[in-house]
């Protein structure tokens, strides 16, 4: 994960030196213990067919976050490793987990009503895969949150000023896309159109 660290440009995670320090700074403070959120690993099974060794079909890690089943809602998280990206992969990922979770539970699914895919404003990878895989802009969460330290972010003399104080952080907005219940039926047939094309 340290290998490359434009990966982790826009995420609200730290660089890891090692997989045990992700594991132990995100799966185990956050995940683990968590009912609303759930980690998957990606393999990219074309690379694996062709491999002797599995981890190098390693290809990123998906979410399901903020999980509210009561209300029928979740947010899907995404990170494609830089060797698998603009390739089947990451379409893939994204429409299996959009079939998961949108597909009527007579059909193998979820069944929810909100599938949501928040990005950095100034993520315009992710704001363009969003919209492909058949996301609708909803708009912009201003000031959504405070990012770490040395990650592109917001200004913040304005709030440090009014607050008396230098240790506020940097803070993000983000875009917000989703791709709710009563539109999946129509949207399905392109993801899963994008899905075939991509293998």
């Amino acid at each position: 994960m340290k290998a490359d660290p434009d990966m982790f440009k826009y995420l609200p995670l730290p660089l890891f030196d090692v997989e045990a320090d992700f594991n132990r700074e995100v799966y185990d403070k956050y995940i683990k213990h968590s009912p609303e959120d759930c980690l998957f690993a990606v393999f990219d099974k074309v690379t694996a067919a062709g491999s002797e060794d599995p981890s190098k079909s390693y290809a990123g890690l998906m979410s399901l976050t903020h999980t509210n089943p009561e209300n029928a809602v979740t947010e899907i998280g995404v990170i494609v490793f830089p060797a698998f990206q603009r390739t089947h992969v990451g379409t893939n990922a994204i429409g299996l987990l959009l079939m998961w979770t949108l597909d009527r539970p007579s059909a193998g699914g979820l069944g929810l009503r909100r599938v949501e895919w928040q990005t950095h404003t100034e993520n315009a990878a992710s704001r363009r895969t969003a919209l492909r895989m058949g996301f609708e802009f909803e708009g912009i969460a201003r000031w959504q949150r405070v990012v770490l330290p040395g990650k592109v972010g917001l200004p913040v003399d304005a709030l440090q000023e009014r607050n008396g104080t230098k240790e506020e952080g940097r803070g993000r907005s983000s875009a917000i896309f989703s791709i709710v219940w009563d539109e999946w039926d129509e949207k399905r047939p392109s993801v899963v159109a994008q899905m075939e094309r991509r293998l």
